[in-house]
């Protein structure tokens, strides 16, 4: 068997010569968006705008009737993706290297059954070549469904689209700080329950209940988990020509929390604003949440505000984007009444930079980044992050909230600095290539829990049809 390196440039190469030969003659292409069964097709309904070669299977007419015709879209995603690490997760508990790849295919069907009844189905093959050393649980499954979903889209004298959802799909909220679809990994982060949805002038709301998708690597073994619960209310509104934001008001539940080395159930309540908009160049993106709740016999009280915010100079060679990133997170007083760890519950990953080792929970970050277009199709994005423990008596926490031993200890909040290169070339509307690199030097705040600096690399080819 090939390494797990050169089945991927293999794959990638393959597809970048077989795809590029195309790019000319489709033009803009289709969009696809991050959650799929956002897709629009419908205007493929004229034959007259078909130019891309998956446009027939984007809109296949099956009949019509009084309600609306009855149509099929058939779509889906390979992903063939290569990751090395030298320390990973700081070298704490971990082997030294490890390099691997993921294999990620997805295919789905979006079936209109009228204009009121939509149905949606995705299944997914996920598979790990190579060894990472340390467990993960999002790495390989072999064969699940994914997504699937049934919406209801009763007719309104309003004006207005409401959508009532029941099923399992993927989530995503805003910038994705609270509630992700989680796409650095290679299963991606779905839920089982219900979600209501309606649009209107501008404005949308969800209020939804579910539960997350506990990954199984068996054959259509995945299943709702018990043990954790998510619903609210998720609101968005127009304030000005430029500027939008978001307010929500989130309740989870979890049976197996763990904190302060205790085990119990984690009830938070988390109450949030977003700003954002762009207007001449600029663009800003601000939130700030609050987190009230119970954890045993303690009370919850933690927060967290995060800002990013740039300017584009459209009229320079390669139109330079500089910009900051900055991100607070409180953290635990492990002497005080109250739990202070801030939950961000379901977050992106990556969610500060691209090694995905922490989670915003007792961090303080700022991130000076620097993005430039040299050709239409490839932006080169260059990053310097620096992070700091919010609070020295609690420790430094990865994917799901899992504390990375002893680091709840030392006097050092300096946790380090990563220093990133990501490199994008959208090949064609299909086919993506991306190559990635990272240093993260680590800091007292690491140091003394004998972690050490990580270095990190991706490359990786998505095709999309």
């Amino acid at each position: 068997m090939s390494s797990p390196r050169g089945r991927v440039m293999a794959v990638l190469f393959a597809l970048a010569a077989v795809l590029r030969l195309s790019a000319t003659a489709l033009g803009a292409g289709p969009v696809y968006q991050p959650l799929r069964y956002e897709d629009d097709f419908s205007y493929l309904a004229d034959p007259a705008r078909r130019s891309d070669p998956w446009d027939g299977l984007k809109y296949i007419p099956i009949s019509a009737s009084r309600y609306g015709p009855v149509w099929l879209s058939l779509g889906g995603e390979l992903r063939e993706r290569f990751e090395a690490y030298h320390n990973p997760n700081f070298g704490l508990r971990a082997p030294p290297a490890n390099a691997y790849s993921l294999h990620r295919l997805q295919l789905h069907m979006d079936l209109h059954l009228t204009d009121y009844i939509r149905v949606f189905a995705q299944v997914a093959n996920l598979e790990r070549v190579g060894a990472r050393g340390i467990a993960s649980t999002t790495d390989i499954n072999h064969l699940e469904l994914s997504q699937g979903f049934i919406d209801f889209r009763p007719p309104s004298p309003l004006g207005d689209a409401p959508v009532l959802r029941v099923g399992r799909e993927e989530l995503l909220f805003g910038s994705q700080r609270l509630i992700a679809v989680r796409e650095g990994p290679n299963v991606r982060r779905a839920f089982d329950g219900f979600r209501f949805t309606d649009q209107w002038r501008g404005i949308s709301l969800d209020l939804f209940a579910a539960r997350p998708v506990a990954n199984s690597p068996e054959v259509f073994n995945d299943h709702a988990n018990l043990n954790q619960m998510l619903w609210g209310a998720y609101l968005t509104v127009p304030v000005g020509e430029v500027l939008k934001a978001d307010l929500y008001w989130l309740n989870y539940e979890n049976k197996t929390a763990r904190f302060r080395g205790l085990t119990g159930i984690e009830t938070r309540q988390t109450y949030g604003v977003r700003l954002f908009g762009e207007t001449g160049g600029f663009d800003w993106n601000a939130e700030f949440a609050a987190q009230t709740g119970s954890f045993r016999d303690r009370k919850i009280r933690a927060a967290m505000g995060a800002m990013a915010a740039g300017y584009t100079f459209e009229n320079i060679a390669w139109k330079p984007r500089m910009g900051v990133e900055a991100n607070a997170a409180s953290g635990d007083n492990g002497r005080a009444a109250e739990i202070g760890t801030f939950n961000a519950m379901f977050p992106r990953l990556p969610y500060f930079a691209v090694t995905s080792l922490l989670v915003p929970a007792n961090v303080i970050d700022v991130r000076p980044v620097v993005t430039v277009r040299p050709l239409a199709d490839i932006s080169v994005t260059l990053g310097w992050d620096m992070l700091w423990r919010a609070s020295n008596t609690d420790g430094l926490y990865g994917s799901g909230l899992v504390q990375y031993p002893s680091t709840n200890g030392g006097t050092g909040n300096h946790i380090g600095t990563e220093l990133s290169a990501d490199v994008r070339w959208r090949v064609d509307p299909h086919l993506t290539i991306s190559a990635i690199a990272a240093r993260f030097l680590a800091g007292p705040a690491v140091r003394q829990a004998f972690g050490k600096s990580v270095t990190f690399l991706v490359l990786s080819a998505t095709y999309r049809f």
